[in-house]
């Protein structure tokens, strides 16, 4: 499994939520606001959210510095 890190949380949040995004215009915007949004949250959020996506019960305690 891949070592997991906050990056790692956050490149796969963003990556999820810009799959329905098919706005090429606005795309690269999107991108940027995503990733912004989620370097600024918390450990404990981004580990919510990855396991709500992936379906895994992912720690704070697991995520490597």
């Amino acid at each position: 499994m891949t070592h997991l890190t906050r990056d790692v949380l956050i490149k796969s949040i963003v990556a999820e939520e810009m799959r329905c995004c098919n706005d090429g215009n606005d795309y690269v915007q999107s991108l940027k606001d995503a990733y912004h949004k989620w370097e600024h949250q918390s450990s404990d959020d981004l580990c919510r959210k990855f396991n709500s996506i992936k379906q895994t019960t992912i720690s704070v305690e697991q995520l490597e510095p």
